[in-house]
């Protein structure tokens, strides 16, 4: 067994967006573990967050009605008045979970569960199959993450500088 990437505490009802740069650096890790960024109907998911970024700026009302096919949902509004998106609930579990092999990956509901990212979660699962070069590459862009957030966290007085994941 690996170390986990998540603590102890679960986060499964916290909310994580995917189109700001720490979610960036985070999707970067994940491919660098060659976990393929594609929804469950095989659209390219980086593509639905480009796409929601151009309709955000374009003062649409609503998330792209076709968010859905990227594996993607809307989230609350963040501090700035930006708009949050993260991964959805099918999404993740559609890209991570290999119950038939794995039946703890039943424990993944969202993009914030431990199951996904704790020790014998698959993320953990694929850092130790994955070539030295990749997997730094993945903690590279981890370690990238968490310095956002804590850099995040000394502006705004608090944010989400706690994820240790």
């Amino acid at each position: 067994g690996g170390v986990g990437l998540a603590s102890a505490a679960d986060d499964d009802d916290d909310i994580r967006s995917v189109n700001n740069a720490k979610g960036e650096a985070e999707l970067e890790a994940i491919a660098a573990l060659g976990f393929p960024l594609v929804s469950r109907g095989g659209h390219d998911i980086l593509a639905g967050i480009r796409d929601f970024k151009i309709q955000r700026t374009l003062q649409t009302a609503t998330l792209l009605n076709s968010g859905l096919k990227y594996g993607l949902q809307e989230l609350q509004q963040g501090s700035g008045g930006q708009f949050n998106i993260g991964l959805s609930p099918d999404a993740v579990v559609f890209l991570f979970a290999d119950v038939q092999n794995f039946p703890s990956d039943a424990l993944i509901k969202n993009y914030t569960s431990n199951a996904l990212w704790g020790d014998g979660g698959p993320l953990v699962r694929r850092s130790e199959t994955v070539t030295p070069g990749r997997r730094d590459e993945a903690l590279q862009k981890l370690a990238e993450s968490i310095r956002l957030r804590q850099e995040q966290a000394k502006k705004t007085g608090g944010g989400d500088a706690g994820h240790n994941h």
